[in-house]
């Protein structure tokens, strides 16, 4: 199986009887052109440094191979059954933080971290050409630049890998009652780390909220919790 890990909120923080949802935090490893990629650090980081009482946090890095997406995506939908995916990633050019509307069923055929190509012209056969997430992304920009966060919304993805989790993620989430956002980050020297950190968390704070204003939890994730392991 592969790695995630888990941080936990304290007990309680919930009315009695009522579901805590599962959230999954994730980022990326290297790409190329960008070796130290800060979404990965962002979404440990982030899920360390928070102590949710409404929701059982869980985190996970995805090395950007074509196939290991695909493959972990599965995995980590599977085992966590999540309520709510954030996913970070890098964005080369920008100078603000994107949070993406929606995501392609289209593949860039560019070579991943191990020169491999994707092999195949869609990211799931047989569907939609493209799925919007159901969370309030304009309310999200709107209270990060309250915050003076640089921040927009994005209405495409690209499509690279960022794309193909996410475009994954929306489709497991749509079968399932779930949510997904993604959320494009530029490098450091653009916006500082501590930033970035102020973001992550705002972002995931307001996102936990509107899942509860939404009151749709899932029935699956009344089950045994998945096993707790640390990230490699």
């Amino acid at each position: 199986p592969f790695p995630l890990g888990r941080s936990g909120g304290k007990p309680g923080g919930m009315a009695r009887g009522m579901v805590r949802p599962r959230v999954l935090l994730t980022g990326f490893g290297p790409i190329p052109g960008v070796t130290e990629n800060p979404s990965g650090w962002l979404a440990e980081t982030a899920a360390s440094a928070a102590t949710p009482d409404d929701c059982a946090l869980y985190r996970a890095v995805f090395p950007t191979v074509w196939d290991a997406v695909a493959n972990r995506a599965a995995y980590f939908h599977q085992a966590i059954r999540p309520r709510l995916m954030i996913h970070f990633g890098v964005q080369m050019q920008a100078t603000e933080i994107h949070l993406e509307c929606r995501a392609h069923n289209e593949i860039d055929h560019r070579p991943d971290a191990c020169g491999a190509h994707p092999g195949r012209h869609d990211v799931i056969s047989g569907c939609d050409g493209t799925l919007e997430t159901c969370l309030p992304v304009d309310s999200l920009v709107a209270r990060l630049q309250e915050e003076k966060i640089p921040a927009r919304t994005s209405q495409s993805c690209g499509r690279y890998l960022c794309n193909d989790l996410y475009f994954r993620s929306l489709h497991w989430a749509e079968q399932n009652g779930s949510d997904a956002l993604f959320v494009h980050v530029p490098q450091t020297h653009v916006l500082s780390k501590e930033t970035l950190l102020l973001a992550a968390e705002a972002i995931l704070r307001d996102a936990i909220h509107a899942i509860q204003l939404q009151s749709k939890f899932c029935p699956e994730v009344t089950g045994t919790a998945p096993p707790i392991v640390e990230s490699p």
